[in-house]
């Protein structure tokens, strides 16, 4: 795993959310678990981007790609609701 998110550092440098902070590859890993946890595949999160509250928690737009693409913009995004009481939500991300 450490060497997969070695990979990521190279190939997504820039990667970071709304506020500016560079998002750790363990958080990005964290995310993409959830994604996958929900039902979704998402080998790796290549960006995330909090998208405000959603009627029953925090929502984020979270871009999952190949580990070993570079950002091409045509990554799957789905969005993940995280729930004060520690549930989540996922579903694919809709404009």
């Amino acid at each position: 795993m450490r060497i997969a998110l070695a990979v990521v550092a190279i190939l997504f440098p820039n990667t970071s959310p709304a506020q500016g902070d560079a998002w750790s590859l363990e958080v990005l890993e964290r995310y993409a678990a959830w994604v996958r946890d929900g039902g979704f595949a998402c080998p790796m999160a290549t960006r995330i981007t909090e998208v405000g509250p959603d009627g029953g928690g925090t929502a984020f737009k979270v871009a999952c790609g190949p580990v070993t693409t570079s950002v091409t913009g045509e990554e799957v995004a789905f969005r993940l609701t995280l729930r004060p009481d520690g549930s989540r939500r996922v579903e694919p991300w809709r404009e």
